[in-house]
């Protein structure tokens, strides 16, 4: 059961920014009183807007915002069902809609569309259209049941009875069907493709036979040549390869002098760097007479005697320096001439390289000439036919395969149209309904025998047995209809445990088509209704004051609707 507790709103209609809040579960039955405009009707737009994200009257949405303030429009509700308790938040400036489950919000990263979905399928089993026909009935936009065609009757009752999943798997039938048709249709447009490539084939393999033998003579032929040619590359390149080795010969110094070459330019830099040592310490002796560490005379014999052993090793070391050299310019001469060698080594690998290509054009020319042969082997393109035949067989049964099962979709699609499954369960249901209504119409005091058929058309007549139409009948006899069928509804969505809620909204229906005697008998009705929080709308205070145990009084002041509940 979906137990309605707490609705709060604000900044709603004419409710300004403070929350109004209503407990919806508290009392059996709670009159709503105010005068004409003073917003006693907001509490149904609040309650659809925070289910179903929409007003129950025929307003755009936009119109819910209050007119003065302008935004922060805040609708919370909370409900319970069964042992899970469950609370709305929806919001207009900014734009909230927010679902929690035992105080944890769900589902947060979903689209608004998608989580209005879950709302309505998994939690509530409830939509605003079946919401309109059990919860509310009011003067204002609501369409009473009798009112509404006849596919929307369908839709109405079809919700109720939880029988809606059969039109569900009708459409998936229906599509299902509808694939199958385009499977099959292209199916035989391949087989027919297929037979008619069959019948090419078979031409094209009778002027094969004629054609094969020459073609592999020329071709045989062709073939032989390029081979012909293949093997002078072949021998051009062992001549290159040859050179290459002559000349790989010339070189096989090449290791051994690019070693010598480092070396001779590491001893290079050693010398270098002696001779630059030895001309420092020569500088300093000629530089100085005293010792700038201890500032004591250098002797003139020692500093004389040192003088002219720095200036031998010098001269030594610029001897050394001058063989170097030579040797150096006698490696650099042979890197040279390995340079040479090594670039006259790559212009043959190059020339390699082409020729090897050359060869590769020349067999993928054999290749496709071999192909060329192998397209005309009539034997092969027989086994190309039988696999077309194949095909064929394959696409004939898998045809008749597609053709039964799109049969038995359409059965199966029979079965579940308006006049098949669906139609056995409303035929079930239809002597409980106008057992029902009845039992309500004469609980009324309104003694008519009221049937409803399994095309939603109803049959009424007096106790003369004249018939009458729902149209035959004054405004307060149909009201009287309207909430015998209301109350109805709520009775059979209880046994089909599809919809079962503890609040039943009436919107001025005492205003202005019943008197004094009807509202008597509507009272009685109300007076033994079971598990049910009824909301009775009206301006008629005077008429039903005493009939209430609680009140609310709706008033406009400085504007905005105020609630005073008594």
């Amino acid at each position: 059961m979906i137990r309605l507790k707490t609705i709060r709103f604000k900044n709603f209609l004419a409710t300004g920014n403070r929350f109004v809040e209503v407990k919806l579960d508290k009392e059996p039955m709670m009159l709503v009183v105010g005068k004409n405009g003073a917003g006693k009707s907001t509490l149904i737009d609040a309650l659809t807007f925070s289910l179903f994200g929409k007003p129950f009257k025929k307003i755009n949405k936009s119109q819910l915002m209050n007119t003065v303030n302008e935004k922060d429009l805040m609708v919370e509700i909370e409900f319970s069902v069964g042992r899970v308790e469950w609370k709305i938040r929806r919001g207009m400036k900014p734009a909230i809609f927010e679902i929690y489950q035992n105080d944890k919000v769900i589902n947060q990263d979903a689209k608004a569309t998608d989580y209005q979905k879950y709302l309505e399928e998994k939690v509530l089993k409830l939509n605003f259209k079946s919401f309109t026909q059990i919860v509310v009935l009011g003067s204002a936009s609501f369409v009473p049941f009798m009112q509404l065609t006849t596919n929307d009757r369908r839709i109405i009752i079809e919700d109720i009875l939880d029988i809606g999943i059969f039109s569900i798997m009708k459409n998936l039938v229906k599509d299902r069907s509808g694939i199958l048709k385009e499977e099959i249709t292209e199916l035989e447009y391949n087989i027919k493709l297929l037979q008619e490539k069959i019948v090419l084939h078979e031409k094209h393999i009778e002027e094969l036979k004629a054609k094969s033998s020459k073609k592999r003579e020329d071709n045989n032929e062709k073939i032989k040549k390029k081979q012909k040619t293949i093997i002078a590359i072949e021998s051009e390149i062992g001549d290159y390869q040859e050179k290459i080795w002559t000349l790989q010969e010339e070189i096989d110094d090449q290791t051994t002098i690019v070693k010598k070459h480092k070396d001779l330019d590491s001893y290079k830099l050693q010398i270098d760097k002696n001779l630059k040592k030895l001309n420092k310490e020569n500088k300093f002796f000629e530089d100085n007479e005293t010792c700038p560490t201890c500032e004591q005379d250098i002797d003139e014999i020692f500093k004389k005697d040192k003088l002219q052993q720095i200036s031998a090793n010098i001269n030594d070391m610029n001897d050394g320096v001058n063989k170097l050299n030579k040797e150096v310019n006698k490696v650099t001469d042979r890197l040279d001439e390995i340079a040479e060698c090594n670039d006259k080594i790559q212009e043959v690998e190059s020339l390699i390289t082409r020729r090897h290509s050359d060869i590769r054009a020349h067999q993928t020319l054999i290749t496709r000439l071999q192909e060329e042969i192998s397209e005309t082997n009539v034997d092969i393109d027989d086994d190309k036919k039988r696999l077309m035949e194949n095909e064929l067989d394959d696409s004939k049964k898998v045809r008749l395969q597609y053709v039964v099962q799109r049969r038995y979709y359409d059965i199966l699609g029979n079965i579940l149209n308006d006049k098949g499954i669906k139609t056995r369960v409303i035929r079930k249901y239809l002597p409980v309904i106008n057992d029902r209504v009845n039992k309500y119409l004469k609980d009324m005091d309104f003694f008519v025998n009221f049937q409803l058929d399994e095309n939603f058309n109803e049959t009424i007549k007096s106790r003369h047995r004249d018939d009458f139409s729902y149209y035959s009948f004054s405004e307060g006899e149909k009201k009287r209809i309207d909430i015998a069928l209301l109350l109805t509804w709520r009775n059979i969505a209880t046994m089909r445990n599809s919809v079962n809620v503890n609040l039943l909204i009436l919107d001025e229906i005492f205003d202005a088509s019943l008197d004094q005697a009807g509202v008597d008998d509507l009272m009685k009705l109300f007076n033994v209704l079971k598990n049910t929080n009824l909301f009775i709308i009206s301006h008629k205070l005077d008429v039903l004051d005493d009939k209430f145990p609680a009140k609310i009084t709706v008033e406009k002041i400085n504007n905005f609707s105020q609630m005073i509940f008594e």
